[in-house]
């Protein structure tokens, strides 16, 4: 089957928001991640408000978050191992076209090939 604009043949979600490539401008891709443009705007006008701080940043530990927060968090979590997990199909797929042995997936995952074929053949 052909890929076409509309409907491409994989479909790659933001990290951060979840959205589908198909609702966002642009992707960039990290080890592991992918970050939508509207996410990196959101980050861009977080980072301008402290555009010459020196010291650490500080991070909120679940303890100090609010209730809605948390659910917030919660929530994200919860689909998070799906989209890790169609990611790593996604990759196991493209090697696989590449005639990427299963040896090679499951040597470079820590497990036999015989468990990365089961995994995603």
């Amino acid at each position: 089957m052909a890929r076409t604009a509309e409907a491409p043949a994989r479909m790659f979600h933001c990290s951060f928001c979840a959205k589908p490539q198909t609702q966002v401008a642009k992707m960039v891709s990290g080890p592991g991640v992918l970050i939508c443009n509207e996410c990196v705007k959101l980050c861009d006008s977080i980072m301008a408000q402290y555009p010459d701080q020196l010291e650490p940043a500080s991070i909120n530990v679940p303890e100090q978050l609010s209730t809605d927060q948390l659910l917030a968090i919660l929530k994200g979590y919860d689909t998070a191992g799906e989209r890790v997990d169609q990611a790593m199909r996604d990759i196991t797929d493209i090697l696989r076209e590449r005639d990427v042995s299963w040896a090679a997936i499951g040597d470079t995952l820590g497990v036999s090939r015989q468990a990365a074929w089961k995994r995603f053949g």
